[in-house]
């Protein structure tokens, strides 16, 4: 088995197209099937099968994918610190966060970092859970600090909690439950939500409501654009619930407001997330150290 080869079946996978996926990678398409087929021979499995629509992976082919995918991250990430020694760096390290720390916790380890190691190079890049925990298992980002959705987690990642956050339940300036002293969790049902697009939204609304045997909110809106989430929520015509740094201006200004419920806050933890085996790096370990300190100073720490 060699890279090359592993290289042209993950293409393959890609594209689901032989011609297309030989473009790719810059060779005819008969030595691209002789790769693949030189690939299945030295595994003794059938890796793709073709379709009326072009090729599929089959079982092993998939398996394979996943492994593949892994290593070739892992190379390339090889040679980019290799490289960066070359140059009196430390090396890079790629990290995930939810939105709702790329300004909080995860600023301050960048600043404090880059201070103290200014050879280490930093990729950092937002995005929802179970897309983070895609690339983290593809080997494409070194470690994740986000929010633990209610997910089982795959058998090769490391969950480390380190932060607790709470979210309220809150409202803008103009809704109809904003001056309101008190308030049921049952006159919430049909109003209007704007929750993050993601499974660990819908499932946070499922056990809010159904704990109490009501029914779930049938007008959510779902977006990927926390930006948009709080416009929605400033304009009074929605509700959500948000950890409360996410909407530090507003609160300060009083355009939204938590709402006087009595069951109207939600605790999740918060943390690191890393492959097994995948944090050896100098960058990797001076990064978790940093996120690990940081995360010791604050109050609400889980200890």
């Amino acid at each position: 088995m060699e890279l090359r080869q592993l290289r042209h079946f993950v293409m393959v996978v890609d594209t689901g197209n032989l011609s297309r996926a030989a473009e790719r990678v810059a060779i005819s398409q008969p030595a691209l099937t002789r790769s693949i087929k030189n690939l299945e021979e030295s595994l003794g499995v059938e890796l793709l099968e073709r379709k009326p629509r072009g090729v599929v992976p089959t079982e092993a082919g998939v398996t394979l994918y996943h492994h593949a995918k892994m290593v070739l991250n892992d190379c390339n990430r090889l040679t980019t610190d290799v490289r960066a020694f070359q140059r009196g760096l430390s090396g890079t390290v790629h990290v995930g966060i939810a939105a709702m720390f790329s300004s909080h916790i995860i600023d301050s380890v960048a600043t404090i970092l880059s201070k103290e190691h200014p050879g280490v190079s930093m990729v950092i890049s937002q995005g929802f859970f179970e897309e983070l925990v895609r690339e983290l298992v593809d080997g494409r980002l070194d470690l994740i600090f986000s929010n633990f959705p209610p997910a089982a987690m795959p058998a090769d990642v490391t969950v480390e909690p380190l932060y607790s956050v709470v979210s309220s339940i809150v409202v803008g300036n103009g809704h109809p439950l904003f001056k309101r002293r008190e308030v049921d969790k049952s006159e919430l049902v049909d109003l209007r939500w704007v929750v993050a697009d993601q499974p660990h939204a819908k499932e946070f609304l499922e056990q809010f409501f159904s704990k109490d045997g009501l029914p779930t909110p049938l007008a959510v809106v779902r977006t990927n654009s926390l930006g948009l989430m709080i416009s929605l929520l400033s304009s009074g015509q929605f509700i959500t619930a948000v950890p409360a740094h996410l909407l530090a201006r507003e609160f300060a200004a009083g355009s939204v407001r938590r709402l006087p419920l009595h069951d109207g806050s939600v605790e999740r933890k918060a943390g690191l997330i890393y492959r097994v085996g995948g944090v050896e790096r100098k960058s990797v370990q001076l990064f978790l150290a940093e996120v690990r300190t940081v995360c010791a100073s604050l109050p609400t720490t889980a200890r």
